[in-house]
């Protein structure tokens, strides 16, 4: 029961996470689109469509955002996976755990890896 409270209890913490980057994107880009993947649907986190001053979309930024202890390498072919249905041009994941050789942010098999800050 305790695993089971812990576990629910670091799915809202997750689920916190995202909607802070949601909200921080919308800030710092507000004529840009920035969607929720809805929960349920596979998928990465968010999608930030860029949008140039005359409001025509530019790229795509595809956003993982995670909440473990680990890093794990699987991270990235999914992020890829799923960059190929929505058709983006850049993809980020979000995470406390980074990769070895990666302190604050750099790059991974072409995908940016930073940390939430």
């Amino acid at each position: 029961m305790r695993r089971k409270a812990e576990q629910g209890s670091m799915q809202i913490q997750g689920e916190i996470q995202e909607l802070a980057v949601e909200e921080i994107l919308r800030n710092l880009f507000p004529i840009d689109l920035i969607e929720e993947v809805d929960k349920g649907i596979k998928g990465a986190d968010v999608i930030h469509t860029v949008r140039s001053k005359i409001g025509t979309d530019c790229d795509k930024i595809l956003y993982e955002s995670k909440k473990t202890k680990t890093f794990v390498q699987d991270w990235i072919s999914k992020l890829k996976a799923d960059a190929s249905i929505v058709k983006a041009d850049l993809l980020v994941i979000i995470t406390e755990a980074l990769p070895e050789g990666i302190e604050k942010i750099g790059q991974k098999d072409g995908v940016w890896i930073c940390t939430y800050q």
